[in-house]
């Protein structure tokens, strides 16, 4: 299947069969169906994981002086989450930025299903790419990665490799007054560029993409959902001292136990 995509003024798709057959009509109904009955079975999963997140970080925000809003790894993943947002609306939006990560993703997702690319535009008023294979995963994709954190991630990963990320320097800036770690800076990073995926999805969504069209708006809306607030917990997680990442999945893990009565 070949698609065409423009995420900042909505989607353009065009696609081939490669021979085979079209989907008729009532195929694609029954479908979208399908998926709007695999949507609601995973509603426990989002309460489940709703619960999680608000439970296990939660409980860390309520406990001692020391606890999860005294991490200085998620005060920095909050600074630079609020820097984002401060530009996001008080600033022009970076659309080519956006429309390139979105093609990436896409890209990235058709090489991962073993499909092949044609065709790969970018610009500020939109992109596309052209493929020879589509499926959920694919469409969806730009909407459950955070393309830019992992490419923050990746960066901050090679540079540990020279320096160690994790050292404090006291009395490093501010004339000699305030100590420093480029460790905060990697979580600043990582606060920024998951705010931008989340603010951007947002807006795509409220634009109406054909992407999730194509999947059933309500089933892409769910998984969409669940995948975030997942991968949200699990990178929360990562960078704090109070939360475990074993922990986060263990509530979730009971939750869902719970919810299925065992």
């Amino acid at each position: 299947m070949a698609a065409r995509r423009n995420p900042a003024k909505g989607s353009r798709r065009r696609a081939s069969d490669g021979g085979r057959p079209p989907h008729t009509a009532v195929g694609g109904r029954l479908k979208l169906a399908l998926k709007a009955l695999l949507g609601v079975a995973l509603l426990p999963a989002c309460y489940a994981v709703t619960g999680a997140f608000l439970g296990a970080f939660g409980e860390a925000s309520s406990g001692s002086a020391g606890g999860f809003l005294s991490s200085a790894p998620l005060w920095f993943f909050a600074v630079g989450a609020a820097l984002w947002l401060v530009a996001f609306f008080g600033l022009p939006r970076p659309f080519y930025l956006y429309v390139l990560g979105h093609e990436l993703t896409h890209a990235a997702a058709v090489l991962l299903c073993g499909g092949r690319i044609s065709e790969f535009h970018v610009a500020p008023e939109g992109g596309h790419i052209v493929s020879n294979r589509n499926n959920t995963f694919i469409s969806l994709s730009p909407y459950l990665v955070p393309f830019y954190s992992l490419v923050a991630l990746a960066c901050f990963g090679v540079i540990g490799l020279f320096v160690d990320l994790a050292e404090y320097h006291p009395r490093e800036l501010f004339w000699d007054q305030v100590g420093f770690s480029w460790s905060w800076v990697l979580y600043m990073a990582v606060g920024a560029t998951w705010c931008f995926h989340f603010t951007f999805t947002a807006l795509m969504i409220r634009r109406g993409q054909p992407d999730l069209q194509q999947n059933g708006t309500f089933f892409s809306l769910v998984v969409i959902y669940l995948v975030n607030l997942l991968a949200l917990g699990a990178m929360l997680a990562l960078v704090s001292r109070e939360v475990s990442l074993g922990g986060f999945a263990r509530e979730f893990a009971a939750r869902l136990a719970a919810l299925a009565g065992r």
